[in-house]
């Protein structure tokens, strides 16, 4: 009767974990909230979007309906039937058809097998009211905090305290994080007319590509993208200027938007795909319109099967509907606050809003430093992308990047799943007490690292000693308690849990984490490597405590990642799996032990 009893128990705790490990990754499909059209002006292009995989004798068959379509007009035939194309790998095509046929183009194509979207292609801009600036700010002494950065003009960069940076860069600066800032492009290069920014001169680069010329120099002739990218990665402590969110993160410049600020939707939705193919972790898009595009959130949700963050600014309206790609549900939409933590009185608000985040308020000088309460950042003088300054811009264009550099030090601390980035965005933010109007709240960004760091390594340790003292009580085990433990707690990530940054030291990365970069082969080696480890050194008297312990390190962190995913290892039923390899790793160190 007393086993009957413990094996229901056991079947009721594993049925429950399933459930619960299904159910922590459903994604809640939120209908568009398509607004009015008329503030984003169109191209004259219809945008199509194909599946990825269609084949030439389908192409073939839309090719016949376009042909067909703008008949009686003179069409070509074949591929040039297409029009543009704007990326191979998206199947993303724009046909510039006369005005008269765009709706019969429409018509034809919509409902059609293989196109996944059909639309008037419009253009989005860089939110009103960005550029305001503030030049030549004073030297002084820089600001408080556990680092202190050497950066002359950090004293202004009021922003930077007030999500917590000083003492988040204790912990992960964004070492190997690539983030791409899809905008006007970055002064990120000596060449011609274009100088690189003198405060990005410490800064990494990886290859990019313009949209705009088509070329692989995404130069910036406008100044707001590298503003953007500045906030995201600065040169940091290095005795000039400012410094960045993430300064040991890479820029990835992506160039959608002309010298004007405007872009078509081609491009921004072929610079995403772009980007998400070619290693970016993060994406920040500080631009946007009241128009929904269905090719950019399929190029967004692209971007997340991939694994990548997206971060999307919430737009400058000043009314209650966050603007796309802020409102997307795969984008973290974020709003902007000022210095005293209120609402900016241009920042878009309402239910798609997901966190806020500094982005000034030039009218006041709140923090009483001698410069209006703007985001301070090295960019190119407006006109003359070889002249640089420092300028204080405001809007929800300089929010988003403070988001993607805090992304970006997330990412850098093992944490690859895109939901579970936005999770620990939310859940740490500092609650204003008005989703409306704030989303989760104010990010804070050592309060996100600790939660991805310290609190969740000493959940997976937690889970992996509890799988060792079960186990080892039932067993009536006292030898070898502590090869045992010391095994669990270094494989399960519990190390990561102590106080690194006490002694000037990051936090390390959980020894497992790395089996998010395999995606479903992560989830086979999760198998393989209990199995193998008994395999290989069961033999082996001495080595069985420790081998016992892996084993229940390997149960602690599967189980732990199961309920509460950070790993891109797949959809909802990636869940059950790994119930399934925490209990296999748990039967397997019990039986190392048990003989």
């Amino acid at each position: 009767m007393r086993n009957s009893w413990k094996l229901g128990a056991l079947v009721v705790g594993l049925a429950a974990g399933v459930w619960m490990s299904i159910d922590v990754r459903s994604v809640e499909d939120a209908a568009p909230d398509v607004a009015s059209e008329a503030a984003d002006r169109p191209t004259g292009r219809v945008l199509i979007d194909l599946d990825d995989d269609t084949s030439a004798s389908e192409r073939d068959a839309i090719e016949g309906l376009i042909h067909d379509a703008i008949a009686p007009f003179d069409w070509p035939e074949g591929d040039e039937a297409m029009g543009e194309l704007l990326s191979d790998p998206a199947e993303l095509y724009a046909v510039e058809a006369p005005a008269s046929e765009i709706r019969d183009v429409l018509v034809a194509l919509r409902g059609a097998e293989d196109v996944e979207a059909v639309e008037v292609e419009r253009e989005w801009s860089i939110p009103s009211g960005s550029f305001a600036s503030v030049e030549n700010a004073a030297d002084g002494e820089t600001a408080r905090g556990p680092f202190r950065p050497n950066d002359p003009y950090y004293k202004h960069q009021w922003h930077l305290d007030q999500i917590q940076m000083p003492q988040a860069w204790l912990r992960n600066r964004g070492e190997g994080v690539v983030v791409a800032v899809i905008d006007t492009g970055v002064s990120y290069r000596n060449g011609g007319r274009f100088k690189q920014a003198p405060d990005l001169a410490a800064t990494r680069f990886v290859p990019g590509y313009d949209f705009v010329e088509n070329d692989n120099t995404p130069d910036d002739e406008h100044g707001h993208g590298t503003h953007v990218a500045g906030t995201v990665a600065q040169s940091t402590n290095n005795n000039l200027g400012v410094a960045g969110v993430a300064p040991e993160a890479a820029i990835m410049p992506i160039r959608v938007l002309d010298r004007r600020g405007a872009g078509a939707w081609g491009g921004v939705a072929a610079g995403i795909r772009w980007a998400a193919d070619n290693g970016a972790d993060v994406i920040n898009l500080s631009l946007g319109g009241s128009t929904r595009s269905s090719a950019i959130s399929n190029a967004i949700a692209h971007a997340h099967r991939k694994g990548v963050v997206v971060v999307a600014a919430a737009g400058n309206t000043g009314r209650g509907r966050v603007q796309y790609p802020g409102a997307d549900r795969f984008a973290i939409g974020v709003g902007a606050v000022r210095f005293d933590e209120s609402l900016s009185f241009y920042s878009s608000y309402g239910r798609n809003l997901d966190v806020v985040a500094p982005g000034g308020d030039l009218r006041v000088d709140q923090n009483a430093d001698g410069l209006p309460d703007g985001v301070l950042q090295n960019t190119i003088l407006r006109g003359n992308p070889a002249r640089h300054d420092y300028l204080a811009f405001q809007g929800t264009s300089m929010a988003a990047p403070h988001v993607a550099g805090v992304a970006a030090l997330i990412r850098a601390s093992g944490v690859q799943d895109p939901a579970a980035v936005e999770r620990i965005l939310q859940e740490t933010a500092k609650d204003k007490r008005d989703r409306h109007r704030y989303g989760a709240g104010l990010i804070q960004a050592d309060a996100a690292l600790r939660a991805a760091t310290r609190d969740l390594g000493a959940t997976r340790g937690a889970a992996g000693f509890a799988f060792a003292a079960l186990i080892l009580i039932g067993l009536r085990r006292r030898e070898n308690l502590v090869p045992t433990l010391a095994a669990t707690g270094v494989v399960s990530g519990a190390a990561t849990a102590l106080p690194w940054s006490w002694i000037g030291l990051a936090a390390p990365v959980a020894p497992l984490a790395w089996l998010g970069s395999l995606g479903g082969f992560g989830l086979l080696a999760l198998f393989v490597l209990p199995v193998g480890l008994v395999g290989l050194f069961y033999g082996k008297r001495s080595l069985r405590p420790w081998i016992a312990g892996a084993c229940f390190g390997v149960a602690g962190f599967a189980a732990v990642e199961a309920l509460v995913p950070t790993l891109a290892l797949g959809g909802a039923f990636v869940g059950p799996v790994l119930v399934g390899a925490a209990v296999l790793a748990a039967v397997l160190g019990r039986q190392v032990l048990s003989r």
